[in-house]
């Protein structure tokens, strides 16, 4: 599916009440983290795209829109993901 098809899909879900609350969305990112194969080479990617996935929601649930805070993060988790 194209970003455009993606975009107009979430919108049109939107519209007609069928997305998940925030709670709700955090607990099916949670769902396909859980269900991530361990020994798949791209697990620790695609797992960190889930939980940044998870932060957005986070954040909107919580009205927290200012730009993130670099302070008080190890260098290991200001690292982009590849």
């Amino acid at each position: 599916m194209k970003k455009t098809d993606v975009l107009v899909t979430l919108i049109g879900m939107a519209r007609a009440g069928l997305g998940f609350t925030p709670t709700d969305a955090l607990a099916c990112i949670s769902e396909l983290i859980e269900r991530e194969d361990k020994q798949n080479p791209l697990h620790d990617a695609n797992v960190e795209r889930l939980l940044r996935l998870g932060a957005c929601v986070w954040s909107l649930k919580h009205g927290m829109l200012a730009p993130p805070s670099s302070k008080g993060l190890l260098p290991q988790e200001l690292k982009q993901p590849e």
